[in-house]
């Protein structure tokens, strides 16, 4: 295993992590509350905020991620979607600049998978940076500014989309699919 270090620069100088909010591959990780509307206000609760502002930013992100409606709900009664939408909205209730996703689609089924982009596209709107690491890139393409390829955990490709898709022919000829194998699937 490699050892990593550096440090990440912040534009006006805050601590990473108070400007980046993380949400996991699973969501059921990240979910604590006996409601959806619980475990919105868990982390703001937790970081000293006063009733009317949790109350602000609770329903916002709620009503940002169409969970408004559905709020007095046990999360353990959600679709896959809605737990990843509940994890997104526990994260946008924070108010991040960044919005780091770790493969947010993995778990879902096509459709769910559809939702959470769209969402994704909405969340764009909002003057947040997002950052999505997946497998699913194809989703994603439609919707992206830039697109970093990793493979054997070294940066392959590091450009916008239009480039991106001449990278991909060419990487499919010369290493035979994206993992390096000689298998074209």
């Amino acid at each position: 295993m490699q050892n990593y270090s550096g440090k990440i620069f912040t534009s006006n100088g805050e601590d990473p992590y108070l400007v980046t909010g993380y949400v996991f591959q699973n969501p059921e990780t990240q979910i604590i509350g006996s409601t959806v509307w619980e475990d919105v206000i868990f982390g703001l609760e937790n970081i000293g905020l006063n009733r009317q502002e949790i109350k602000k930013r609770a329903e916002k992100a709620l009503k940002i991620v169409g969970l408004y409606n559905i709020k007095d709900t046990d999360p353990l009664n959600l679709s896959g979607g809605q737990k990843q939408k509940l994890a997104i909205a526990s994260i946008l209730s924070m108010e991040p600049s960044f919005l780091l996703l770790d493969e947010p689609t993995a778990m879902l089924d096509k459709h769910d998978r559809k939702i959470i982009k769209n969402l994704i596209h909405e969340l764009k709107k909002l003057d947040i940076g997002i950052i999505i690491a997946t497998h699913h890139v194809d989703l994603f393409l439609e919707i992206s500014d830039r697109i970093i390829f990793l493979s054997n955990g070294k940066i392959i490709f590091d450009g916008k989309i239009n480039n991106y898709l001449d990278f991909v022919r060419r990487f499919y000829n010369k290493e035979g699919d994206f993992h390096g194998t000689s298998k074209i699937y």
